[in-house]
């Protein structure tokens, strides 16, 4: 997909000049997310992050393009309202929005081949949306701060 064909945020976020910022604060937001967890799962991401250290790297890489594209409706309806802010707007509707973002993960997650992988998201997903919804003002933050 060519720039042309990117929405307005996108066009901002995946600039070549934008993105690794973007990046870099998306792998910070996930690393302060897992600290908040029970020690089984910072355990299990710490070890993952031992036996793959590239791992969130390279999942952040492919999947931000497709989450920020699914949040360009919520940053075309923050624009339309002259005093809304994309931040703001984004955590009143936390819920439509993780849900957008969940449905890039569950499309992805079909095209993995590691049933380790499929399984372990399984797992998770039961409650992976309150978790989205509770990352939200961090998600928020990064996606607004360079939109």
């Amino acid at each position: 997909m060519s720039s042309k064909e990117h929405g307005p945020l996108a066009q901002k976020l995946l600039d070549p000049a934008t993105f690794p910022q973007v990046l870099e604060d998306s792998k910070a937001l996930v690393g302060a997310e897992i600290e908040k967890k029970n020690i089984a799962l910072r355990t299990a991401f710490n070890m993952v992050r031992r036996a793959k250290p590239d791992l969130i790297d390279r999942a952040m890489r492919a999947l931000l393009p497709e989450f920020i594209e699914a949040l360009e409706p919520f940053y075309a309806e923050a624009r339309a309202e002259p005093d809304v802010h994309f931040r703001d707007h984004l955590i009143a509707r936390d819920d439509e929005a993780a849900s957008a973002l969940l449905t890039v993960s569950d499309r992805r997650v079909k095209d993995v081949e590691t049933k380790v992988i499929q399984s372990g998201y399984q797992k998770l997903r039961g409650r992976a949306h309150k978790e989205v919804v509770a990352a939200m003002p961090g998600i928020a933050s990064v996606m607004s701060k360079y939109a």
